[in-house]
């Protein structure tokens, strides 16, 4: 079996601490500092609702696929800085403004925000009133044009909210919370000793850590599990461009939409870390184990686009907002390929990886066929039965992957689930992505100015000690001088130029130069670029490597 796959260990991106989207400020400021109890402040207190109705609406819900899973209840409420809450002053002329939120025997809590505008500078952050645990600090990274913005869970039914603004900035920012999400599934559970939601799911599902899951390390790593509408769950993938510059397109589900996405939470590597001894991966995979640092699974970005969608593939395609290709990276996130020759018979096998019920990360793979049919008026890839595995409510839109681990559809539905240890022997369906393709998904993936004709690509790796897609350690390229006045000679040897790419970017991410290679000896003159460290990434038809360069003028 044909594979150009590079075989990563996860792991060896998660050693550090990074927040991405969310920003790391070292806590609250009634942290740092002697501020009103927080048994003192104004407090918003929500109903009681009936459990009963809310539970037998998910016995029906949890039958569909083609529905996110439901994790919460929502409360709409309309609390601002203006009519809720209480401002502190502090001594360097900032200050504080708090809110106490309490939704009795809530296992997590989390928030819908709009009018939304955090100044550079400020502060949000949501903790519990012992203060032993915290979401955010949320920032100016996170301001939309439409004021949206959708929190992460917080464990506990007691939440603080706290903005911080700094005395140049007094009375700039605005927030309102408009709705409360009261968290009562075993989803929640994520946030409770990080414990991630495990056993949530069936106990014939098997965990992306388990052998199965050995060939398909870059594509587990472009995986994401989304908080919908603030009390739902989909799954969907990084998905690559032939630009390969980094551009976050995720890809998901058409029925996961509904309302606005900006409110939309993607979180990464959600999953247990690789290499963990105590995993076992016996017919029952969900036991306990060791899981990745809190500062890891915190790996969130916010908020995102639709770009492209439809149901009659029932796909989207959205643009992850704010997202970059440095958090992409230091979170060891993967931008999966896809395959858009939409011809039946061409698969040999797939692969499917997603969050089943909220659960961690895990993985089905059907050995036969995948074929077309029509569902509901979709054209999808038809799975009679799993071989290992199966999916699950809250694997909607999750990517399936061909024999090359190429994205060839996102799950629509179908009643594949858990019979005890073994699966129901019942059948899946995914809209096909090469009928997407031809509704929207190529203006974005293979854009005339990077190809416009490309049927497959097999992904892009932003990590920096990646070498190549396919292997380690190949000389793609040289350049030289290094550090240059700003103007290098790009030497690509013996290397194949067809379908030859070079991009550079700086240590933000942000890509300044973009183009075709058409001779193996090319000049690049970055003379205009301010005198720094760069990232020069070469892309073949085949391959990929990266280097640092530095101007210094």
């Amino acid at each position: 079996m044909k594979r150009k796959l590079l075989i990563v260990c996860a792991a060896a991106f998660l050693s550090g601490s990074s927040f991405g989207q969310i920003t790391d400020l070292g806590g609250p400021m009634s942290w740092k500092m002697s501020l009103k109890s927080a048994t003192n402040l104004p407090s918003k207190k929500m109903k009681s609702f009936d459990m009963n109705v809310v539970e037998a609406q998910d016995l029906v819900n949890d039958l569909d696929k083609s529905i996110p899973y439901r994790f919460g209840y929502k409360f709409d409420t309309d609390y601002t800085l203006d009519n809720s809450g209480s401002w502190e002053n502090l001594a360097d002329g900032g200050r504080v403004w708090r809110l106490s939120i309490i939704s009795n025997d809530a296992i997590t809590m989390n928030l819908l925000l709009e009018d939304v505008m955090i100044p550079e500078g400020a502060s949000l952050y949501l903790h519990d009133a012992e203060n032993t645990n915290r979401v955010g600090a949320y920032t100016a990274r996170n301001n939309r044009e439409d004021g949206l913005l959708g929190t992460e869970l917080m464990r506990g039914d007691h939440m603080i909210v706290e903005y911080y603004e700094p005395a140049n900035l007094i009375g700039q920012g605005s927030i309102t919370i408009a709705n409360v999400i009261h968290g009562y599934r075993t989803l929640t559970n994520v946030q409770n000793n990080l414990a991630k939601a495990l056993n949530s799911s069936g106990d014939c599902n098997i965990d992306v850590r388990c052998p199965l899951g050995d060939l398909w390390n870059n594509q587990i790593r472009s995986v994401a599990m989304i908080v919908v509408g603030g009390s739902g769950i989909c799954t969907g993938a990084l998905i690559n461009n032939t630009c390969n510059d980094g551009t976050p397109y995720f890809l998901t589900a058409n029925h996961c939409l509904g309302g606005s996405t900006g409110s939309w939470a993607f979180r990464f590597n959600w999953e247990v870390a690789a290499g963990d001894a105590s995993l076992s991966c016996a017919t029952t995979t969900n036991t306990a184990g060791a899981y990745n640092s809190s500062s890891n699974w915190d790996q969130t970005a916010n908020g995102a686009t639709v770009l492209s969608s439809s149901g009659s593939s029932d796909f989207a395609l959205l643009e992850i907002d704010n997202m970059t290709v440095t958090d992409a990276s230091n979170w060891g996130c993967y931008y999966a390929g896809w395959n858009n020759v939409d011809t039946d018979g061409t698969i040999s096998s797939a692969v499917g990886i997603h969050h089943p019920s909220g659960d961690i990360k895990k993985i089905c793979e059907e050995q036969d066929s995948p074929y077309h049919q029509s569902v509901g008026g979709a054209a999808v890839w038809f799975i009679d039965d799993w071989d290992n595995g199966v999916t699950e409510p809250g694997s909607s839109g999750s990517p399936l992957f061909d024999q090359e681990g190429r994205i060839i559809g996102q799950l629509y539905g179908g009643v594949a689930a858990c019979s005890g240890t073994n699966d129901n022997n019942q059948y899946d369906f995914y809209g096909r992505f090469g009928v997407s393709w031809g509704l929207g998904a190529s203006a974005y993936l293979d854009p005339n100015a990077c190809d416009g004709s490309a049927t497959t690509n097999y992904g892009y790796d932003p990590t920096q000690a990646t070498a190549s897609l396919d292997k380690l350690g190949h000389n793609l390229f040289t350049v030289s001088p290094n550090p240059s006045n700003g103007v290098f000679s790009l030497d690509l040897g013996t290397t194949s130029l067809k379908g030859t790419i070079v991009s550079i970017s700086d240590m933000t991410g942000r890509v300044i130069l973009t183009q075709s290679i058409n001779s193996t000896k090319t000049s690049l003159n970055l003379s205009n670029a301010d005198n720094g460290a760069y990232i020069v990434r070469v892309i073949s038809s085949e391959e990929s490597q990266v280097e640092t360069i530095v101007i210094n003028k």
